[in-house]
């Protein structure tokens, strides 16, 4: 079985703990990333926010560094909270791009005032990704977290045992199964809104 060497810069019971947070997080958004994903969102907008704040204000002291913080912290949840379909849709561009830059040969090498051609043509699978899957975002969201969640408990398998092949089984495994579970949940979801909608308002009073 494939392997990779341990990871230097991460003991054995950090990489434990990694691991099974990046296997639960993948669990979660796998199998219900479409109902929980603005909350996710929210959550690492604030741990960024509060870390820029922090920094921030370390220069002139605790107290306003930690208030800066707190500020930092509402401020990134809410713009995160704002922007779950924009994050979502920029992330599925990214990975269209980060392909098709490697399919066309990218080393990541730039000279200058020359052009890197599979840079120029991922850029623009980025743009043309990006405004599709925005506009569809609301269709996709599902198979999107189910892929993002696949990825994580991926990772987390990883840090636990190791083992490539395992893990990326596994990651693919979430990923088929939890966009097939999200996509029904989504489905019936909208079924259930549609009756609702559908049905006559109750006779007023006699």
């Amino acid at each position: 079985m494939a392997t990779i060497p341990a990871l230097p810069f991460v003991s054995g019971e950090a990489a434990t703990i990694i691991g099974v947070i990046l296997i639960v997080t993948g669990l979660a958004l796998g199998f219900r990333g479409h109902g929980i994903w603005s909350s996710v969102m929210s959550l690492i907008g604030s741990l960024l926010g509060a870390a820029v704040g922090y920094l921030f204000g370390a220069a002139f002291g605790l107290i306003p560094s930690l208030v800066l913080a707190t500020v930092g912290a509402i401020i990134g949840s809410i713009l995160f909270t704002k922007l779950v379909k924009v994050a979502l849709a920029f992330l599925v561009g990214f990975l269209a791009a980060a392909v098709v830059y490697g399919s066309l040969g990218g080393q990541a090498r730039f000279t200058d005032g020359q052009i890197d051609p599979p840079l120029i043509a991922a850029l623009l699978v980025l743009v043309a990704v990006f405004a599709i899957a925005y506009y569809f975002i609301d269709d996709i969201i599902g198979i999107v977290t189910a892929a993002i969640g696949g990825l994580l408990l991926a990772l987390g398998l990883i840090f636990l045992s190791q083992d490539v092949v395992i893990a990326g089984l596994a990651g693919l495994g979430v990923f088929i199964l939890g966009a097939i579970v999200q996509t029904a949940a989504i489905k019936r979801r909208r079924q259930a809104r549609a009756g609702v909608a559908a049905a006559p308002p109750p006779p007023p009073p006699p």
